[in-house]
C-alpha cells in the first residue's frame, strides 16, 4: 500500500468515526431525554446501551485511522528508502560507467612518433 492509499483509507476511517461521533451524540441526547421520565427508564437502558456501543464504535474507527497513519509514516520511510538505493544503484553505474570509458581509452595502443632516417650510402 502506498503512503497516499494508506492517508486515504485513514481519512475515510476517519470520517465513519465522525459519522458514528454524530448518531453517539444523538443517542445521548435521547438518552438523557428518557432518562427524566420515569416511564421510560427501560428505553433509557436501550439508549445506553445504544450509546456504549456507538462510542465502541468510534474507538475502533480512531484506531484504524492510527494504525493507517503508521501504515503511511512506514510506508513513506520504505518508498523514500528505495529512492536512495535507487540514487545508489544511478551514481554507481554511471561511475562504472566512467570508469569503463577511461579504461577504454587507456587501453589503445598509444603511437609514438618513430623517425626513420636514410643512411647515407657509400659517400
Amino acid at each position: 500500500m502506498t503512503e497516499k492509499e494508506a492517508l486515504q483509507n485513514a481519512a475515510d476511517e476517519a470520517r465513519k468515526a465522525a459519522r458514528a461521533g454524530r448518531e453517539f451524540a444523538g443517542l445521548l441526547d435521547d438518552y438523557a431525554k428518557y432518562l427524566t421520565q420515569p416511564s421510560w427508564r427501560q428505553r433509557a437502558q436501550e439508549s445506553y446501551r445504544s450509546a456504549l456501543n456507538k462510542l465502541t464504535v468510534i474507538s475502533e474507527g480512531l484506531a484504524a485511522c492510527d494504525k493507517l497513519i503508521a501504515e503511511s509514516a512506514e510506508s513513506a520511510a520504505a518508498d523514500s528508502a528505495h529512492q536512495d538505493e535507487l540514487k545508489q544503484i544511478a551514481l554507481q553505474q554511471e561511475a562504472e560507467n566512467e570508469a569503463t570509458r577511461k579504461h577504454v581509452t587507456a587501453e589503445k595502443p598509444i603511437r609514438r612518433p618513430i623517425r626513420i632516417a636514410k643512411k647515407a650510402v657509400g659517400k
